[in-house]
């Protein structure tokens, strides 16, 4: 018994010894692959930082040759400054705004946010900064015009002096009049508009007042005869009553505006051979057009129309 015992002892220790043997080299081999991660890690981290060190030297290098070669270069200094504000400000007010100034580094301008700030004023249409190497910066005002005025009813009174009264461009841009202007009081007046939903700088659109703005436009070039309309009232929304004498209203539709002037000049011409006056006229039929004449009774005579004989004035 002891015999077959020895045996079997002496045959288990080599297979013990192996297993520790495989075990210390798994091991070996486990640390030998962490060093090498690690030293590869080491390796990039310092390939990064060097890297990132040249960057940050060649940006402070550039950065000291661009102050060198241009924004700290009195060469590129500013020296003049060309200023057209069409009339709607000073020079001085101009170069506060933008705030633009003799003496400033002319790469140092930021021209955007000039060109934002002179076009966020309303009577500025387009306002356009540039600079022109080596020292002069030029700005250019495109000014708004305004072509009539807007008012919420017509009570009477000049709109001029009516506190809710404003004057539009021809994009419909609301202002409010800065001072007085003679030329002002000759513009035509659109009522019907509740300005008070509306800020000076804000577009107006509403499709009849854009297309009253186009009726008073196409009139002013209608010769022979002459059609002269100084105000309109827009409120039924749908149609545009428009006059110059305040006996008088002509109605016209929102589209189609040539046509329409084309049957009021036959009308004018056919009128204007007898010694009758037009009290109401409705031009938005294409034939037949309703007319009623000014101590008649209420009745609306029909007139058969002809545009052919109306006459445009040449371009």
């Amino acid at each position: 018994m002891s015999l077959f015992g020895s045996k079997k002892s002496r045959g288990r220790r080599p297979a013990r010894r192996r297993r520790r043997d495989h075990l210390l080299e798994v091991t070996a081999t486990a640390e030998t692959e962490r060093r090498r991660r690690n030293q590869k890690i080491m390796l990039y981290a310092g390939e990064a930082v060097v890297l990132l060190g040249l960057l940050a030297f060649a940006w402070v290098g550039i950065r000291a040759l661009i102050s060198a070669q241009f924004t700290g270069n009195q060469d590129y200094n500013v020296r003049v400054v060309e200023v057209n504000t069409a009339g709607t400000m000073t020079r001085e007010e101009a170069l506060a705004i933008t705030g633009i100034r003799e003496g400033l580094n002319i790469f140092s301008l930021n021209l955007e946010a000039a060109q934002h700030a002179l076009a966020s004023i309303p009577e500025i249409k387009a306002a356009r900064v540039e600079r022109i190497l080596p020292d002069t910066v030029t700005i250019e005002i495109n000014a708004r015009r305004p072509v009539a005025w807007v008012a919420p009813a017509d009570t009477g009174a000049d709109p001029s002096t009516m506190e809710t009264a404003c004057l539009v461009d021809d994009e419909g841009v609301m202002m409010k009049p800065d001072g007085f202007e003679a030329g002002y009081t000759r513009l035509p007046v659109v009522y019907g508009i509740p300005t008070n939903q509306w800020r000076p700088g804000d577009r107006i659109s509403l499709p009849e007042l854009r297309a009253a703005l186009e009726l008073f436009t196409r009139a002013s070039e209608r010769t022979n005869p002459e059609v002269i309309l100084r105000a309109a009232d827009v409120s039924k929304g749908w149609c545009i009553q428009a006059w110059s004498d305040p006996l008088t209203r002509f109605t016209f539709g929102l589209d189609n505006m040539p046509a329409q002037l084309d049957r009021l000049q036959f009308i004018m011409l056919h009128v204007g051979q007898t010694s009758r006056k037009i009290a109401t006229a409705n031009l938005i039929p294409e034939r037949n057009t309703p007319v009623t004449f000014q101590g008649d009774v209420p009745s609306a005579e029909a007139v058969t129309t002809q545009p052919v004989a109306a006459k445009k004035s040449k371009p």
